[in-house]
């Protein structure tokens, strides 16, 4: 007798209740994001009044060509002295004593030392700006 080899058939997995789960999940999601309320913090924003520190300008140290300029000013190198002096820059703190030094166009070395040797001999602390050629 000749055994019938049984032959097993590939069944199918039901999946018509997968749509309707996943509908169920997406009602779900809809209903229990819309319930959460969305929480913040409560800020105050700054006035928009300046203060007299905001309207201060930097003190600002120009060389180009060869000339000295204190704010806008030309002067001499003795008169720049003068200028640092009657700032009173040993007495500041922070970014008060912080004198902007430009230096732009043809710029001897022994200028630009004398300059920085007066603020720093001052108190003064350096930001140094340098224009190139391409800058003008």
């Amino acid at each position: 007798m000749a055994r019938d080899k049984q032959r097993f058939g590939v069944e199918d997995v039901p999946v018509a209740s997968f749509s309707d789960l996943a509908f169920l999940l997406i009602i779900f999601f809809i209903l229990t994001t819309t319930l959460v309320a969305t929480r913040g913090f409560l800020s105050e924003f700054p006035s928009g009044e300046r203060s007299e520190k905001q309207q201060k300008k930097a003190t600002t140290v120009s060389l180009r060509d060869g000339k000295i300029s204190f704010n806008g000013a030309e002067t001499d190198l003795p008169g720049l002295t003068r200028e640092l002096a009657a700032l009173k820059l040993h007495d500041r703190t922070g970014d008060d004593k912080l004198v902007v030094l430009e230096a732009a166009g043809k710029v001897e070395y022994q200028d630009y030392f004398e300059v920085m040797a007066a603020i720093t001999h001052a108190g003064g602390a350096l930001c140094i700006i340098r224009e190139t050629e391409g800058e003008r």
